[in-house]
């Protein structure tokens, strides 16, 4: 997928995280519970979406979607991203939580810029990420999540999303990345 194409997604992917951080703020694990909800409704629509189409959906998944999700699992990120970032909220403690849906707002978004602007060095165990990639998640979800924790956490947490989302495993890095960092930040800072 080109810059192109991939930035109003990743665009989404941030300001739709920085929303829901700020919401957990406000309002802690109800928001969880929200967007575990909003996922489990997704995954039906999306369902029902590849039975027969809903119109009104097709300029939002053209727009947000990638083409090989489009056809199989029509917004899968969107529910995929809901339901991790709804766990994390819910069972992890408020900094653990902040931290993760912080680090995966800023770091997944800025690493596939980055890594398809400028990424040139790849990682031998995932050829499909760049080291220039990983190093604008760690650099600009460090200092993204210094806003919503301590620099330590901060720099914790951006570590182990950046080298988490480098992992050759077949789940999606919306789930990987919070559910991850969410659980180290849990059990190093307790």
């Amino acid at each position: 997928m080109d810059l192109k194409k991939e930035l109003p997604r990743q665009i989404f992917h941030f300001i739709n995280g920085t929303i829901i951080a700020l919401a957990y703020i406000r309002w802690e694990a109800k928001v969880g519970w929200v967007l575990i909800f909003m996922a489990v409704v997704g995954a039906f629509l999306s369902w029902r979406h590849t039975k027969k189409p809903f119109p009104w959906a097709e300029p939002f998944l053209r727009l947000l979607d990638r083409p090989e999700d489009a056809r199989r699992f029509p917004g899968k990120g969107a529910v995929l991203y809901g339901l991790a970032v709804g766990f994390s909220l819910v069972v992890y403690p408020r900094y653990a939580a902040l931290g993760a849906i912080a680090v995966l707002a800023s770091g997944d978004a800025l690493s596939t810029l980055v890594g398809k602007a400028w990424g040139k060095r790849r990682w031998p165990w995932n050829t499909r990420l760049s080291l220039e990639g990983s190093g604008a998640f760690f650099v600009g979800a460090t200092l993204f999540t210094w806003l919503f924790v301590s620099f330590p956490m901060a720099l914790v947490g951006a570590l182990v999303g950046s080298l988490v989302e480098t992992a050759p495993w077949p789940l999606d890095d919306n789930v990987t990345i919070p559910i991850g960092v969410g659980m180290v930040l849990a059990l190093i800072f307790y």
